[in-house]
């Protein structure tokens, strides 16, 4: 069910001579834009003291309206709100610089997003935010201004004040009946909490009570321009909001050489595992080779199994870089499954198998890859969580793809089986073992992991099994097991899985930069204690030191 809102709008001039004020709302026709993005509503208050105000406020406005949808799907609402209003105020600054009039170009900006059964708010300066709940009027949003007695309309922080914008962001739960007003200081300061609350409990449109506050704070002596903005909740959507759509398509069951799957011939079954079946098929009309994946037949009628299905689709579609393989648009398809594109080749786990040993140069080189490819999932904010040699696929031009976004996740996506912690065990780092949420840094933790299992085909804490609950030491260094692994791969290595993940690198850009300078420029940046790299001959060593050190005694002792 989608999120149902009334809203209403209402500015005026007043005694002023022009209106610096500026806001606007956006209620997406597209159902999937609503359920990503959600519902835009602003208002912004252009910096008097300048001509410049109102060009300030209307841009900011207008252009948080469009690029707001423009974002990632992918990501977090906050964070898409965020990254818009530091490149408005970026080139509102750049603006302001280029102008000789005093004042340059200013502005307040409060916004609302609501979407699903939540909202999100970021706001800078001293428009405000309120949220009328049942009958009790709340202030969610603080003014930035100075404190200072006859200073309180000096902004602190506004768009556009300073090269640096630190807006504040806030969110919360939706109830039915809600009220939220979005006003700019023409409207609060004039009118005052109490009248505010009684023009906000009116059982009326929302379009009337804007135009009610408009009118009151001006009627009540307002000096300046009047802007307010309400939102009422009618009705609440979907927790969750279906991104994927699984429309009820049967599931193609299990498919043989020679059949046939809409406009594909199945040429081959590539791997059946717990829930899924994939296939390398042959389009008949372009005669292209595809990999189809749908789920095993036992599944049929799970819904939760199909939008797990699809949603790797969602996210394949979204990722725009060469370390993905393609995904082909099916509009037409009759049964559950989607298409990637084939690539000759072998996963970096089938060339272990086939025995094959990789030298620090060429293990160096796979993970560049891997992690210039991780980036650019990371920059949607979306985490693989099963990263390993399995997943990493070579074709036969040597090109490098990462496979199998199935338990993929992103803060507006998560299609995971209830209290199920998705990975491979062995490539998993230790804190997702006590519950915590995968993130950025387990990702790269398994890609430090895969880098340590490529070069000595081991695992830095053993190899754990499922549903095992292991103890994590200290990493065995990996020089133990291939001497000629450099001692910058090693420190690397060791630091991409570091057991606390303060020690880890923080993204994947930092840690392709240890690489790439590394292979490069092979500094020494961590020598590991002699007790670690060879616990065989530390000891002999010690007890060597020990027999010289007593012996020097004995003849002080002797000598006095």
């Amino acid at each position: 069910m989608p999120l149902k809102l009334q809203f209403g709008y209402a500015t005026a001039t007043g005694p002023r001579e022009r209106n610096e004020d500026f806001g606007g709302f956006v209620e997406p026709a597209d159902p999937l834009l609503a359920a990503t993005k959600g519902h835009l509503a602003v208002v912004a208050d252009g910096v008097s003291g300048g001509v410049h105000g109102r060009e300030a406020a209307e841009t900011a406005v207008r252009n948080l309206l469009a690029d707001y949808y423009a974002t990632p799907d992918t990501w977090e609402t906050l964070r898409a709100l965020g990254m818009v209003l530091a490149a408005i105020n970026r080139w509102l600054t750049g603006q302001g610089a280029s102008h000789r009039e005093a004042g340059g170009m200013a502005t307040t900006l409060t916004s609302l997003v609501l979407r699903g059964r939540r909202f999100h708010y970021a706001h800078v300066g001293d428009s405000r935010l309120y949220r009328l709940r049942g009958a009790v009027l709340e202030q969610l949003t603080t003014d930035h201004v100075w404190e200072t007695p006859g200073m309180s309309h000096v902004l602190t922080r506004a768009l556009g004040l300073d090269t640096h914008v630190l807006p504040d962001f806030g969110d919360g739960d939706l109830a039915p009946g809600d009220v939220f007003l979005i006003v700019c200081d023409g409207v609060w300061e004039p009118l005052g909490p109490g009248e505010l609350h009684r023009l906000l409990i009116l059982p009326d449109h929302g379009q009337h009570i804007a135009e009610a506050l408009v009118d009151a704070a001006h009627q009540r002596g307002g000096q300046d321009n009047a802007t307010a903005l309400v939102v009422r909740v009618a009705e609440l959507g979907d927790a969750d909001a279906p991104l994927v759509d699984a429309r009820g398509l049967p599931l193609p069951g299990k498919l043989g050489p020679g059949a046939r799957l809409d406009e594909f011939v199945i040429e081959d079954e590539l791997h059946s595992g717990r829930d899924t079946l994939l296939y390398r098929a042959r389009h008949d009309k372009t005669g292209q080779r595809w990999a189809l994946k749908t789920l095993q037949p036992v599944l049929a009628g799970d819904a939760d199994a199909a939008c797990r299905l699809l949603a790797e689709e969602w996210f394949l579609k979204r990722v725009h870089s060469h370390y993905f393989p393609e995904v082909l648009p099916l509009p037409g398809r009759n049964f559950l499954y989607f298409a990637v594109r084939w690539f000759e080749g072998a996963t970096l786990q089938d060339k272990l198998d086939a025995g094959r040993h990789f030298s620090p140069v060429e293990a160096v080189t796979l993970a560049i890859r891997v992690l210039k490819g991780v980036a650019a999932l990371h920059r949607l904010d979306i985490v693989h969580r099963d990263l390993k040699p399995a997943n990493l696929h070579v074709d036969a031009d040597g090109k490098l793809h990462i496979l199998d976004l199935g338990v993929a996740r992103c803060p507006t996506l998560d299609t995971r089986e209830s209290n199920a912690q998705p990975g491979t065990p062995s490539y998993m780092a230790p804190e997702l073992f006590t519950g915590a949420e995968a993130n950025t840094q387990t990702d790269l933790y398994a890609v430090g992991a895969t880098l340590y299992h490529l070069l000595t085909r081991k695992y830095p804490y053993g190899e754990v099994e499922p549903f095992q609950h292991p103890k994590f030491g200290e990493p065995a260094p990996p020089a133990r097991y291939r001497p000629d692994i450099p001692p910058w791969l090693e420190g690397a290595i060791l630091k991409a899985v570091a057991r606390e993940p303060a020690q880890r690198f923080e993204t994947a850009e930092e840690m392709l930069i240890a690489l790439e300078r590394g292979e490069a420029n092979p500094l020494i940046r961590r020598r590991a204690p002699l007790i670690e790299r060879s616990p065989a001959g530390a000891w002999p060593l010690v007890a060597a030191i020990s027999i010289v050190l007593n012996l020097l005694l004995m003849l002080l002792l002797v000598a006095s």
